[in-house]
């Protein structure tokens, strides 16, 4: 990918802006925009109002109209997922590195709901709040779409736009997850491992692709019944570990931390002993596997550093500082976080 520069930051579109525009008073853009019916406006000046807001890519805005080309010292944070750690873990990081610029940070949920996305995202921008990091949904690239037209400075986290090449971007290096995993596995004398993982399009399946690479490196075969995949949550964990475990397996990788709690649980209601039976890697590190006897042995996806890198992009962003960088797109590397779920076999 070629790296372009940025274009300088625009500013918001004012009332003031419009009605220059369209050769009228800033009363009368307001009046017209505002859809108001108290007097007689000819539709020849209406319709010139509409165009010029339209050409201005002008928003309503909902604070005062004296903070005009003042940065408000907010910035908005949209993940889908509140419960899951590892967002819960960057958002921390960002708010920490926020406040010590001086900035606060608006958190909101999409619970990757592309609605309520849309509206947030529209929500925020009247609200004039200087920049946005976001974890987008599957149309995170039309729901986006309006930050870009307005230059609105705004960081992508952990799950890349499509079809859009230049924005920044941070997240963790999902393939390098799977592949240390199945490595560390491997390492220790398996060879015969199974993957459990969320079937999605978004960039968690390179923790699969990671996976079946190192296997492919070290001349180990995958059998179609050691990959199960399904939808994301503690359920379909338990299901596939389930139909995992009629292959015979010596260890398996859960590439996501919300299907090993049931792949875990699963496993102990079926009396199967980690590591002895079957050893297991997590991608992840949610606070119960360092509290589980054993330890569990996991992907450490360097949240800390996620947060740091998408808070300081997006903050220089906003002070105007990159005007002649190009964009970021930052994949952060992962680290294996040993612990006692691994058998070391013949």
């Amino acid at each position: 990918m070629v790296l372009m520069e940025k274009p300088k930051k625009k500013k918001y579109a004012t009332l003031n802006d419009v009605a220059k525009l369209a050769e009228t008073s800033i009363a009368t853009v307001s009046y017209i925009l505002n859809d108001s019916n108290k007097r007689y406006v000819s539709s020849e000046l209406k319709e010139r109002v509409i165009q010029a807001a339209k050409e201005l890519n002008y928003m309503k805005s909902a604070v005062a109209s004296s903070l005009k080309g003042k940065e408000r010292g907010i910035i908005s944070v949209l993940v889908p997922q509140f419960d899951n750690p590892f967002f819960t873990r960057i958002v921390v990081v960002i708010e920490e590195v926020a406040r010590s610029r001086g900035y606060f940070i608006s958190i909101s949920t999409t619970v990757d709901d592309i609605q309520r996305e849309r509206e947030i995202i529209k929500k925020m921008i009247e609200q004039r709040v200087d920049g946005l990091i976001i974890s987008p949904t599957i149309q995170g690239t039309e729901n986006t779409d309006h930050l870009r037209s307005l230059g609105i400075p705004y960081v992508i986290l952990e799950r890349p736009l499509i079809g859009v090449d230049q924005y920044d971007f941070v997240g963790c290096d999902n393939w390098n997850c799977g592949y240390t995993a199945a490595k560390h596995l491997i390492d220790h004398g398996h060879t015969r491992i199974g993957f459990i993982g969320w079937d999605t399009f978004i960039n968690v399946q390179e923790r699969k692709l990671g996976f079946l690479a190192a296997m492919e490196e070290n001349g180990l075969r995958v059998e179609a019944d050691w990959m199960q995949l399904g939808d994301l949550g503690v359920d379909w964990g338990y299901r596939l570990t389930k139909n995992l475990l009629d292959s015979q397996v010596t260890a398996v990788v859960f590439g996501h931390h919300t299907m090993a709690e049931g792949g875990v649980q699963l496993l102990r209601e079926k009396g199967i002993s980690i590591p002895e039976d079957i050893s297991t890697v997590i991608i992840g590190t949610p606070g119960w596997t360092q509290l589980n006897v054993p330890k569990f042995t996991c992907i450490d996806q360097s949240e800390q550093q996620i947060g740091v890198a998408a808070a300081e992009i997006l903050l220089k962003n906003v002070l105007g500082e990159t005007d002649n960088e190009p964009w970021q797109q930052q994949k952060i590397a992962c680290a294996l976080l040993p612990g006692e779920s691994v058998k070391k076999i013949n």
